[in-house]
C-alpha cells in the first residue's frame, strides 16, 4: 500500500507545481498587457473622438499635365468675304435676278433699273460730242487756209509783190488757226471724257456682282426707287444686296493668355458643329492679332476651313479643337476647388497632418468641370473640392476622398 502510494504523491506533487508556475505566468501576463491595452484603447477612443470633432471636408488631387495639350475653344463662323451692293445710280427697279440663297458669279447681273434721265443726258452728250467733233474739223481746215495764205504772202513777198505787213499778218493767222485746233482738240476730249462717264453710269444700271458667293439679303423689289448709294425704301438707304463668299469660311476663336504664346500660324485644327454630328471639317491657323484684348486677356486667331459644299454658314457656333505645344507646365483641379474673392485667387490644400493651406494660383482654362492653374500648385498636392467661403489658412480638418 505504502510502495503504491508514494509515486503517486510524487507526481501529483510535480503536477501542483506546474500548475501554480502556469498560474504566476498568466498573472504576470495580465498584470503587464492589461494596463497597456487599456491605455492603447483608451487614447486609440480619444484620438476617434477628436477626429469625429473635426470637419470632414472632400479632397482631390492636383493633376501635373506636361508636354503638347489640347485646345478645345468656342468660335463662331464668319464669312471670307461679304460686301454690300449699293446702286451707283438712280432709278426704279426694272427686274431683279436673284434672291437670298443663290450663289452668283463675279460679274452676274444682280438686278437691272430703268434710268431715263441718265439715258437721255448720255444721248445729249453724244450730240455735243459731235458738235464738237465738227468744231475740230472746222479749226483744222482754217488753220490748213491760213497756212496755203501764208505760203502765197510768202511768194509775193519774194517777188516785192505785197508788203511785209501783210506777209505778217498772214503766218500770226496760222498761229491763231493752230491754237483753235488745240482749243477744239481740248473740246472733243472733254466731250468724250463726258460720254464715257455717263456710259458708265448707264451701265450701273445693271447691277453686279463683285465676287463669287451667296447672296443673303434682297432689300429692293420691281418698281423700288433706287437712289445712288443705295435703296431708298427706308429712312436711310439700305443696300440693294448682301453677298459673302463662304469658301472657304473663317472661324474665330479666342485663345486665353496662357496658351497665346503656343498658337502660331500653320497650327491645324479641327472644327466640329452640333448640329453635324459625326462631320469635322479640318482647317488651318492663317493669323492671330498679334496682341491680347485687354479685357478678356484672349488672343483673337482665324482659321480658314474648306467649305466647297457650303454646308458651313456664317454665324454658327462651333467647337474648335487646336493641338499646341505647351510652354509651361499646367496643374489640373476641379473647378469649384478655386477661391476667388477679396485676398485674390487660391486653392486650399491639406496636407499630411490635416491641416489647410491657402495657396495663391493663376488660372488658366476652364473647361466648366476642371481648371487649368499655370502657376501655385506642383500637382499631387491634395486640395478641397468645394471650400467654404471661412476656409482660413491653418484650421484642421479631416480629409475624406
Amino acid at each position: 500500500m505504502n510502495a503504491i502510494s508514494f509515486p503517486f504523491h510524487r507526481a501529483f506533487g510535480r503536477w501542483r507545481s506546474g500548475l501554480i508556475v502556469s498560474i504566476a505566468v498568466v498573472a504576470l501576463f495580465f498584470l503587464g498587457f492589461w494596463p497597456r491595452h487599456a491605455a492603447q484603447k483608451k487614447l486609440a477612443a480619444e484620438s476617434s473622438a477628436g477626429q469625429q470633432d473635426l470637419p470632414r471636408v472632400k479632397v482631390a488631387a492636383a493633376v501635373a499635365a506636361d508636354g503638347g495639350r489640347t485646345l478645345v475653344l468656342p468660335g463662331t463662323l464668319v464669312a471670307s468675304r461679304q460686301a454690300l451692293v449699293n446702286a451707283r445710280a438712280t432709278g426704279y427697279v426694272a427686274r431683279w435676278r436673284v434672291d437670298i440663297g443663290d450663289r452668283v458669279h463675279a460679274g452676274d447681273v444682280l438686278a437691272e433699273l430703268e434710268i431715263p434721265e441718265l439715258d437721255q443726258q448720255l444721248a445729249q452728250a453724244r450730240e455735243t460730242l459731235k458738235q464738237k467733233e465738227a468744231a475740230f474739223e472746222q479749226a483744222t481746215a482754217n488753220r490748213d487756209y491760213a497756212g496755203v495764205t501764208a505760203s502765197r504772202q510768202d511768194a509775193l513777198l519774194a517777188e516785192s509783190v505785197t508788203t511785209k505787213q501783210a506777209n505778217d499778218q498772214a503766218h500770226a493767222q496760222v498761229k491763231v488757226g493752230q491754237a483753235n485746233v488745240h482749243a477744239a482738240q481740248a473740246d472733243v476730249a472733254a466731250a468724250q471724257a463726258n460720254v464715257r462717264q455717263l456710259g458708265q453710269l448707264v451701265s450701273f444700271g445693271h447691277i453686279v456682282a463683285p465676287f463669287e458667293g451667296r447672296i443673303t439679303q434682297r432689300n429692293i423689289d420691281v418698281g423700288s426707287l433706287v437712289t445712288a448709294g443705295g435703296a431708298s425704301g427706308a429712312s436711310n438707304a439700305q443696300p440693294l444686296f448682301r453677298i459673302e463668299a463662304i469658301d472657304p469660311i473663317r472661324v474665330f476663336v479666342q485663345v486665353p493668355q496662357a496658351f497665346a504664346l503656343s498658337v502660331r500660324e500653320g497650327l491645324t485644327a479641327s472644327v466640329a458643329i452640333r448640329q453635324l454630328p459625326g462631320h469635322v471639317f479640318d482647317g488651318r491657323v492663317t493669323r492671330t492679332a498679334g496682341t491680347l484684348d485687354p479685357a478678356s486677356r484672349t488672343l483673337n486667331v482665324e482659321i480658314d476651313v474648306p467649305n466647297p459644299t457650303g454646308e458651313l454658314l456664317g454665324g454658327m457656333f462651333a467647337q474648335v479643337t487646336i493641338a499646341v505645344a505647351m510652354s509651361h507646365r499646367i496643374v489640373r483641379v476641379p473647378s469649384s476647388a478655386v477661391i476667388t474673392d477679396a485676398r485674390g485667387v487660391h486653392v486650399a490644400t491639406v496636407d499630411a497632418s490635416g491641416m489647410v493651406h491657402l495657396t495663391p494660383v493663376v488660372r488658366g482654362l476652364d473647361n466648366g468641370r476642371e481648371i487649368e492653374l499655370v502657376s501655385g500648385v506642383n500637382g499631387g498636392e491634395q486640395v478641397l473640392v468645394n471650400p467654404g467661403g471661412d476656409v482660413t489658412e491653418g484650421v484642421h480638418v479631416l480629409a475624406v476622398p
